[in-house]
């Protein structure tokens, strides 16, 4: 008789809705450089902190009332708020960064840091190539 032996893995369940290939992708050590100052200002004892965050966006051209927006959904403890937050507010503060050409901190003090234009895809990259091929059909 042979005996039939199962393995049975253990699979680590996530409870993140982005897909493997972004989560991660800016941590610590990541490539981003607006991500690694903000989580360097906006870590303390416990982690990253979203008050400071809030602040930090304040500082840096972001509106109150997007903030408030946010920091209420965080407040509430809404389902996936967190990261829609950083995500979104980050974009925000990347929009001044890329300005400006600087970050403040916390402090007031302005860090250089610079960001690349980000690259249009979907249906922005289209109506984008239809502008471009009207410019160059106008030109002859």
């Amino acid at each position: 008789m042979t005996e039939v032996t199962e393995e049975v893995k253990e699979v680590k369940a996530t409870k993140s809705i982005v897909p493997a290939r972004y989560a991660g992708r800016y941590k610590a050590g990541g490539s981003d450089p607006l991500a690694l100052f903000i989580n360097e200002q906006c870590k303390g004892k416990e982690g990253f902190e979203y008050e400071a965050f809030f602040e930090l966006a304040l500082k840096n051209g972001v509106s109150q009332e997007q903030v408030d927006k946010y920091r209420g959904q965080v407040a509430e403890k809404r389902h996936g708020s967190q990261g829609r937050a950083r995500m979104t507010i980050r974009n925000m503060i990347a929009t001044n960064v890329r300005k400006t050409g600087n970050a403040i901190g916390l402090d007031g003090s302005e860090t250089p840091i610079e960001l690349a234009k980000p690259v249009l895809s979907g249906a922005a990259a289209k109506a984008r190539e239809g502008k471009d091929s009207e410019a160059a059909a106008s030109e002859f």
